[in-house]
């Protein structure tokens, strides 16, 4: 259960460094990119167009945006896992099933907000 468990952890914690979505990030650091098609144009004409303010709520907006999809994805899977018998496995090794009796999802929420420490739940 050892190395099933870790793998676990990894699972969620890689899910967690992966969270960052690019585009929240070039519309809050006001980057633009080559203009080499019309939809980045238009994407650096708008953001160079938006006062501070709006660039960071639209950079929260498809952040929050990115966070729902995985969510969802976590959700769908978890649901998969306990109602339908579906098993994820990592080299082999099979990942347990809701080890600290959270979800999938619930997990990765706490790990995203920081409230979720797995040295805790050792």
């Amino acid at each position: 259960m050892a190395k099933s468990l870790e793998l676990y952890k990894r699972f969620i914690d890689d899910l967690v460094e992966t969270r960052e979505c690019v585009l929240a990030r070039r519309f809050r650091e006001k980057m633009m990119m080559p203009p080499n098609t019309e939809e980045l144009k238009a994407q650096n004409d708008l953001i160079a167009n938006l006062n501070d303010d709006d660039r960071m709520w639209i950079s929260r907006l498809l952040q929050s945006a990115r966070d729902g999809g995985i969510h969802d994805t976590l959700r769908y899977l978890n649901e998969e896992i306990v109602f339908n018998d579906m098993k994820i496995s990592v080299g082999g090794v099979e990942l347990p099933v809701e080890p600290f009796g959270m979800t999938l999802y619930q997990d990765w929420v706490g790990r995203t907000e920081g409230d979720y420490d797995w040295s805790d739940e050792d």
